[in-house]
C-alpha cells in the first residue's frame, strides 16, 4: 500500500504536489474550526447542521479554488514549455 502511494505521488508532478499539501493543509484548518466550533457552542449533536453548513461552505470554496489554481498552473506551465 505504501509503495503504491509512493509511485503515484513520484508521478506526480511539482505543481500538483504543491496543490495536494495545500489542500491538505487547509483540511487540517478546517479540523480546527469544527473543534473550535463545537467548543465554543458546547456540543457536536446539537450543532450538527451548522457544522454541516460551515464544512460545506468551506470544501464549496476550498474545491472552486483549487479547480481555479489547478486550471492557471497547468495553463502557465503549458505555455512556457
Amino acid at each position: 500500500m505504501f509503495a503504491m502511494l509512493m509511485n503515484i505521488f513520484k508521478l506526480m508532478k511539482d505543481w500538483q504536489k504543491a496543490l495536494l499539501f495545500s489542500f491538505v493543509s487547509y483540511m487540517v484548518v478546517l479540523f480546527f474550526i469544527i473543534v473550535a466550533v463545537v467548543f465554543i457552542m458546547k456540543g457536536f449533536s446539537r450543532n450538527l447542521p451548522v457544522l454541516m453548513g460551515i464544512t460545506a461552505g468551506y470544501m464549496f470554496l476550498l474545491f472552486s479554488t483549487m479547480v481555479v489554481a489547478r486550471h492557471l498552473f497547468r495553463k502557465r506551465l503549458i505555455e512556457e514549455e
